[in-house]
Order: C-alpha cells, then sequence, then structure tokens
C-alpha cells in the first residue's frame, strides 16, 4: 500500500471511530466492512468523508462492494487517476 492509500485508509479509521467507538489500533487497512457490521447508512456515511475529503464522487454500491478499507483505498487511488 503506497503513502495515498494509507491516507484514504486513516481516513476510514477515523470514520469507523466516529460511528462503531472502536480503538482506532485495532483497525487498519485489512479491516473489513462486514467485520465492522456495517450497514448501508454506514457505508454512505465513509462515502461521504471520502467525497467531502477528495472531492470525487463514490457511490454508494461501488463502495458497497469493496471488501476491506485497503479495497476501498484502492478505489478512491483508481478515481482519481483517470
Amino acid at each position: 500500500m503506497d503513502e495515498f492509500q494509507q491516507e484514504v485508509v486513516d481516513i476510514l479509521v477515523e470514520k469507523a471511530v466516529e460511528i462503531f467507538g472502536v480503538d482506532a489500533s485495532e483497525l487498519s487497512g485489512d479491516t473489513t466492512f462486514a467485520g465492522l457490521g456495517c450497514k448501508s447508512v454506514n457505508i454512505v456515511q465513509f462515502a461521504s468523508a471520502l467525497e467531502d475529503e477528495y472531492e470525487v464522487e463514490v457511490p454508494f454500491m461501488e463502495l458497497n462492494k469493496m471488501e476491506s478499507f485497503a479495497d476501498a483505498a484502492q478505489l478512491i487511488d483508481d478515481k482519481l487517476s483517470m
């Protein structure tokens, strides 16, 4: 994972701490959305956080298909590379 992708993971970790009240030290790029017990509304919250940070559209359905924070980071990297 490169530096940019780690930055995206860090944003997802911050949002997960805010939403679920989990300890940030327990989260990483390997963290799965399913493992957190994410519901649709939570995926929308993660998508909004990424859209606000990077000013790129992050469709809910695309983010919902990602298994881990690292996968989501790759998605954002790909979108910004277009």
